[in-house]
């Protein structure tokens, strides 16, 4: 895709850039997924300041996640994969669900976008099942002739969690 996007053509890209990924998480399919993210990417979930703010900037405030590139992501891909995460043998099963998905800045090489998930998860473990609810803000950046997430931010609705919190059950 050559020079600026319509806008038609900047949501269509970045809604079937968001469903992959979706798809990826629920699939366990990790690698392919963080080879979607750039080498510097940040991917973010800030806690709540309070009932109606979320903190605005992880090196001074408390984030439920945050990772300032895709090591981070590798390595907690990786601590899933060697079978040493106790916390989360088995993995719960993922259903991903996103919509709105609303292109709010383009540029010839940037796409920012926003959208709303529900990502209903299943823990076999103690057999239970929840509901996390949010908005996703994805950074989208091309390179070279790849489109690729520069930026998350995943801003939960519902913050309390009932068991534990990590990439693929947000």
């Amino acid at each position: 895709m050559d020079g600026l996007p319509s806008a038609r053509s900047a949501l269509e890209l970045a809604s079937a850039l968001l469903f992959r990924e979706a798809r990826l998480l629920d699939r366990g399919e990790w690698d392919e997924w963080v080879r979607m993210y750039r080498e510097d990417a940040v991917y973010w979930v800030p806690a709540w300041l309070d009932e109606y703010r979320a903190t605005t900037d992880p090196a001074t405030q408390v984030s439920l996640i945050y990772h300032a590139g895709r090591l981070g992501l590798e390595e907690r891909i990786a601590r899933i994969e060697s079978r040493k995460s106790i916390t989360a043998l088995p993995l719960p099963r993922t259903v991903h669900q996103l919509g709105s998905v609303e292109v709010l800045e383009e540029e010839p090489a940037r796409i920012l976008c926003e959208s709303v998930f529900s990502v209903h998860v299943y823990d076999p473990r103690l057999g239970k099942e929840h509901t996390r609810h949010g908005r996703y803000a994805h950074t989208l950046v091309r390179d070279a002739d790849a489109w690729r997430i520069a930026r998350k931010v995943i801003t939960l609705v519902n913050d309390r969690v009932p068991t534990v919190l990590d990439f693929y059950s947000i």
